[in-house]
């Protein structure tokens, strides 16, 4: 899932990996000799970045120092832009045209060019899975290898005007007083937003059997997940916080201009919160009418090798230091969270309010399934909208949005 475009969310998103550590963790600026010592030399490599500018000036600056270190040559492109970006991918991998090394790829992308056998797994010797969040370290497993370095993370959280909220609500009846007082909103038409509320309240996308997520059990019709919906409808039909036309860009539009103290947003608009002069807070979603914790999604960026490529073991190494060492870099430039626990850890990230506010909200979150069935959930969730505007019950629009889901999985598999 886009890291830039969390509105038109319609994306196609580890038990034992492996051995030894991955180093790197901010510390070193090279794979470790078991890695390097046999690597080829004179080897040209293609890089496609998911990243747009400043990200991908960072990503070009480390591939071509790396390269130059190794006796290499490296080219380095920006995707960002291209239309259907993360399944052309796929197409281009498929016809032997692929990159070595993608950057930025979203996890729940992955399931897909796993299952096609476009990702190479990654060696024992070049990934430790406690350098991770044991989330992280999820979000790039499939069986009992990683298929990709995590990078960066995202997830969303409460963003609230402190000149309006003195202190962020915890609980669900503090936050309801909040929002009848000052305003709410957020993308409620996107099952990226609503999940929080969805797993919050119960409900799951699909069921975990066997310690692998299975697409034959499918949760967004569970007592959980209606109680969630009930919710989401809740805030247009009895709270009034928003009316069914509310989208994103107008919650950020109305936060931004003062006209509402609080929503759900990701660190993709706090500079445009910033530049609109508003005081911002961050902090971690109130606990729900159940008394739990609401359950955001956790997005987390990723560096994958193809597994077509002519020069994996060049790719391999040359993708473990982009996921990195330049950690920092991209946590500077993108205020993505650095994937890499000791960074996470770090008094940089420990200081910023802001960081420290997602770090903590990312503790209660849930990895957007990576399985390729994912795909025909984002394409299914337009059924939400139903719910919101009252056409159906929580109920029947839950049941109409697992059929949808059924359906899509269906003509996945041809």
């Amino acid at each position: 899932m886009n890291s830039k475009n969390h509105q038109r969310i319609y994306g196609i998103l580890a038990g034992a990996i492996l051995g030894s550590s991955l180093v790197g963790c901010g510390a070193s600026a090279s794979a470790p000799p078991s890695a390097t010592a046999n690597l080829a030399k004179g080897v040209h490599l293609t890089v496609w970045s998911y990243w747009g500018m400043p990200e991908f000036g960072v990503v070009q600056q480390y591939a071509k120092k790396w390269a130059k270190a190794h006796g290499d040559t490296v080219t380095v492109l920006n995707e960002s832009a291209v239309t259907g970006s993360y399944q052309f991918y796929g197409t281009a991998a498929r016809a032997g045209k692929g990159p070595d090394v993608v950057v930025a790829m979203p996890h729940d992308n992955l399931g897909l060019f796993q299952e096609e056998g476009l990702l190479a797994p990654i060696p024992s010797n070049m990934i430790h899975p406690a350098d991770y969040t044991a989330t992280e370290v999820k979000a790039v497993t499939f069986g009992n290898a990683a298929y990709a370095y995590p990078m960066s993370v995202q997830t969303t959280a409460l963003f609230y005007n402190k000149n309006m909220i003195k202190s962020p609500p915890k609980t669900w009846s503090q936050f309801v007083n909040d929002a009848n007082r000052f305003g709410f909103g957020y993308a409620q038409h996107n099952l990226y937003y609503d999940f929080a509320f969805i797993g919050g309240m119960g409900g799951y996308i699909f069921g975990t059997h066997n310690g692998k997520l299975s697409a034959q059990d499918i949760g967004l019709a569970s007592p959980g997940a209606i109680a969630g919906f009930k919710l989401i409808r809740a805030m247009d039909a009895t709270y009034h916080w928003m009316n069914p036309n509310t989208t994103g860009a107008i919650s950020l539009s109305n936060f931004t201009s003062g006209k509402i103290g609080m929503m759900i947003d990701g660190p993709w608009d706090i500079t445009n919160d910033q530049k609109a002069k508003i005081n911002l807070g961050i902090a971690p979603l109130p606990t729900l009418p159940n008394g739990k914790p609401a359950t955001p999604f956790i997005g987390v960026q990723t560096v994958l090798v193809n597994q077509r490529s002519h020069n994996i073991p060049s790719a391999m190494a040359l993708a473990q230091y982009l996921a990195s060492v330049p950690e920092m870099e991209y946590f500077h430039v993108n205020a993505d969270l650095p994937a890499l626990v000791t960074l996470q850890n770090s008094s940089v990230v420990q200081s910023n309010p802001y960081d420290a506010a997602f770090l903590r909200q990312a503790k209660v979150g849930v990895p957007m399934p990576n399985i390729p069935q994912m795909q025909a959930v984002w394409s299914a969730m337009t059924e939400i909208a139903n719910i919101i505007r009252g056409q159906v019950t929580p109920a029947v629009g839950a049941r109409d949005f697992v059929n949808q889901v059924k359906k899509g999985i269906q003509i996945q598999q041809g």
